[in-house]
């Protein structure tokens, strides 16, 4: 008797319980196979598919982005251009840095006029050149008091040109007993600076470290 013989033989010799037992055992197998050389090839596929969603959409947005690239890039220079035309607003008059400089003077000297004052000395100093511009700085010595100091700080900081104090040095005298109702005397050291849009000449160039 051949091997498919004596299976069909002891098939036969089971019993119907034996049967659907032994064929529900196939079908699980069946489903077992079907699942791990179907299913989960296709839920792998389903995850790496959604897991890729995001760089896939990164990337679609920048190839977007450059298509419409060029009408923003000329746009945002259009717009950094605006910002600087009305920074430059802000810059010293003087089509050269000692021009600029006497400017500035001119600029500070209504700051510093105040009856409580007394400037002592006044003086441009050289340019440098910062970058584009050259900054432009004039160092005043001067007593007033408190309420002087403040006043003129205040002015700068307050004046439409864009001037900053670079230093800033004060020192007050000695008062006894004898001087006691006397206003307080400041002696300072002021040095404003503000920017121009003229080139220091090369033989008085200097560049900020």
């Amino acid at each position: 008797m051949t091997a498919a013989g004596r299976l069909q033989a002891k098939l036969r010799a089971l019993s119907q319980r034996e049967r659907i037992l032994l064929l529900a055992g196939a079908a699980a197998v069946l489903i077992f196979a079907v699942i791990r050389l179907v299913a989960y090839p296709a839920i792998d596929s389903y995850r790496r598919s959604r897991a890729a969603i995001p760089q896939r959409l990164a990337t679609l947005e920048r190839y977007r982005l450059a298509m419409q690239g060029e009408g923003k890039i000329d746009e945002a220079f259009a717009e950094a251009a605006e910002r600087l035309e009305e920074a430059e607003e802000g810059i010293l008059p003087g089509d050269n840095p000692a021009a600029a400089g006497a400017a500035l003077q001119g600029i500070l000297k209504p700051i510093v006029e105040r009856p409580d004052t007394r400037l002592t000395s006044v003086r441009v100093l050289p340019p440098v050149q910062r970058g584009g511009y050259a900054e432009a700085a004039v160092q005043m010595d001067l007593q007033t008091t408190t309420e002087g100091l403040a006043g003129m700080l205040a002015g700068v900081a307050r004046h439409p040109k864009i001037l900053r104090v670079k230093k800033l040095s004060v020192s007050s005298g000695y008062y006894g007993a004898a001087t006691s109702n006397r206003r307080e005397t400041l002696v300072v050291s002021l040095v404003v600076a503000g920017m121009t849009g003229a080139e220091v000449e090369a033989k008085g160039e200097r560049h900020e470290e």
